[in-house]
């Protein structure tokens, strides 16, 4: 019986939505029908069945939800109190940045401090914002550099920058003459400059996208949109740009607007919400706020 499975099956039983499941789970819809009916199986009972609203519980799935609670309850601690435990005693802490946080911010920062404190061993990584959150959800990261959209009752979230959206369009665009700053909605149709879905900033535009209801057309560009925007000679489209990518727009043709965005956009130092309470993991996150705390927009790129 997989782990995975009776954690699925506890967020199922607890929303009664398949798609409000799935999305705290970070796995798609049927992925989640997938693990429900392999336990399903297994366990040669019916768990769930479909309603108007969701899904309802059957009775031995009443039955059952208080022991698995208590399993996968059981089981979280344990791999807890494992990993804090090898984290003491080899004061090795793993620390990832969210695709497209780099775009944005150097991540030299933490291998001066990892300079400082020879003593510790950092492990730098970088994975998509949803990987991020899976592996801190199981303890298989301390600490994740990540972007609005967050769930912050699943992750303790510490907010280093609000940051503002611009947008860096060519000279020829009809939006360059307008008077900043301009509503998100005037994005609506637009052609937009942007990267992959995995990308973390991408994803904070889709989001405001989706509540907005508004609908850009996307135009996939490389990983970094700063190349793309300083060789542009015409009016190709519109790329989204945050404070710190701003600054490093050398095209004399490029115009930049501050946008209205629907909710303030943050960076957010995440840890698990039981993450490791040792003396030297506390001095790290002391670390990360004092120096975003502390250094001016402007040089948060600077190593770039």
């Amino acid at each position: 019986m997989q782990l995975k499975f009776i954690e699925s099956y506890i967020c199922l039983y607890q929303e009664r939505n398949i798609s409000k499941s799935s999305a705290r789970l970070y796995i798609s819809q049927q992925g989640l029908s997938h693990q429900i009916q392999a336990l399903e199986s297994e366990l040669n009972v019916i768990l769930f069945t479909r309603s108007k609203t969701g899904v309802e519980p059957t009775h031995v799935c009443n039955l059952l939800y208080p022991y698995f609670l208590e399993m996968y309850k059981e089981y979280s601690n344990t791999m807890s109190a494992l990993n804090d435990y090898k984290k003491k005693k080899s004061k090795s802490y793993s620390v990832a940045f969210a695709y497209g946080v780099t775009n944005s911010l150097s991540s030299d920062f933490m291998f001066d401090y990892q300079k400082q404190h020879p003593n510790i061993n950092l492990e730098i990584e970088e994975w998509s914002q949803t990987t991020c959150i899976k592996k801190l959800l199981v303890n298989e990261l301390d600490a994740a550099f990540l972007v609005t959209p967050l769930d912050q009752q699943q992750l303790k979230c510490t907010p280093l920058i609000e940051g503002k959206m611009l947008i860096a369009i060519h000279k020829s665009h009809p939006l360059a003459a307008e008077v900043a700053p301009i509503d998100f909605k005037r994005l609506d149709g637009e052609s937009i400059i942007t990267g992959v879905p995995e990308n973390a900033i991408r994803g904070m535009m889709d989001y405001f996208c989706l509540e907005t209801g508004i609908k850009p057309r996307a135009i996939i560009s490389s990983s970094n949109n700063l190349h793309f925007v300083n060789s542009m000679t015409e009016n190709i489209g519109i790329a989204p740009m945050t404070q710190t990518m701003a600054k490093r727009i050398t095209n004399p043709e490029i115009v930049l607007l501050s946008v209205i965005i629907p909710e303030p956009g943050f960076l957010y130092y995440c840890t698990p919400l039981n993450a490791n309470k040792c003396p030297e993991f506390a001095e790290l996150q002391r670390y990360v706020e004092n120096y975003f705390g502390t250094t001016p927009i402007e040089d948060l790129l600077k190593a770039q």
